[in-house]
């Protein structure tokens, strides 16, 4: 992922196309600016690691009318979750229609700190979980025929956060998806809510599983998904390399102070990580395109 490749105007144009926004009925007084343009300025802010004025002042080159800051800020404070989340799932469905032959789902979780009190780029492994400056995000991606990875969905939370629950929300997003493959996970995803949630989406679980030498496993999903993971588990590093590839290129650490905000953030790295997808299949279909137009001609 480049973020040079990624500009605010095509970011606008994506989310235009992705969201079709309806006439509010609610009462009061309508919203000046669409909700497409927050979410286009609060992407690019998440990309180029700006400030609110920061960012505000880049899109003036780009947008004739933007919001004051605080009307800015205050739009970012009341942007819903679950707008992020589903962003990421329709960007995931735009994707999807393109490719065939899915074969392996993984699930992971990471974290973000947030504040200038605990800088979580300088630590690692058990010492994030102690740091109360940080929010998680448990992410669903999805291995491709192709090799490459998309994100199908995610859920966010604080600091201490159950990572199954996190799952749980996360998997509210697809459960109209019946395309099959195999979730790998680690034994923190044990859960057999979670294994019942897979078999009705038509996905077979590949959970490591809890046991212990003098109690087996006896339930018969726990059992299938113990089989399942030591043929599979080996596909879970590429999650992994995600976060890696993710927090190199956007950071792990926002310069914001409100746990909320943080937590759509992480959601927001995420959605610009499957944009870059859709733009480069984009691209790949346009250089195909004009490739074969110019032989005919």
């Amino acid at each position: 992922m480049r973020r040079t490749k990624i500009a605010l105007k095509d970011i606008y144009k994506l989310l235009g196309t992705i969201l079709k926004e309806k006439r509010s009925r609610k009462r009061g007084r309508p919203k000046v600016y669409s909700e497409i343009l927050i979410l286009s300025l609060f992407l690019y802010q998440i990309l180029k690691g700006l400030s609110y004025r920061e960012v505000l002042e880049e899109a003036s080159w780009v947008f004739s009318s933007l919001p004051f800051l605080s009307t800015y800020h205050y739009r970012i404070k009341r942007l819903s979750k679950k707008l992020l989340q589903k962003v990421i799932f329709l960007i995931f469905k735009r994707i999807f229609k393109n490719y065939s032959n899915l074969r392996v789902w993984i699930v992971d979780g990471t974290g973000y700190s947030y504040n200038d009190i605990y800088p979580i780029k300088f630590f690692r492994g058990m010492v994030v979980r102690n740091i109360k400056s940080h929010v998680r995000v448990v992410v669903v991606m999805i291995l491709i025929s192709d090799g490459r990875r998309v994100i199908v969905a995610a859920s966010s939370g604080g600091p201490y956060a159950s990572e199954v629950k996190l799952l749980v929300d996360a998997l509210k997003f697809i459960k109209k998806v019946n395309i099959g493959g195999v979730l790998v996970a680690d034994k923190c995803y044990d859960s057999t809510e979670v294994m019942e949630r897979l078999i009705d989406m038509g996905i077979k679980p590949a959970i490591k599983v809890k046991q212990t030498f003098r109690r087996g496993i006896r339930n018969p999903l726990r059992r299938l998904s113990d089989e399942l993971s030591k043929k599979y588990y080996r596909n879970r590093y590429l999650i992994e390399s995600l976060f890696g590839s993710l927090k190199q290129k956007l950071g792990s650490h926002f310069r914001v102070r409100d746990e909320g905000i943080a937590e759509k953030m992480a959601l927001g790295t995420l959605v610009l990580y499957n944009l870059h997808i859709l733009l480069f299949f984009f691209w790949t279909i346009s250089i195909i395109y004009f490739a074969l137009k110019g032989s005919h001609g």
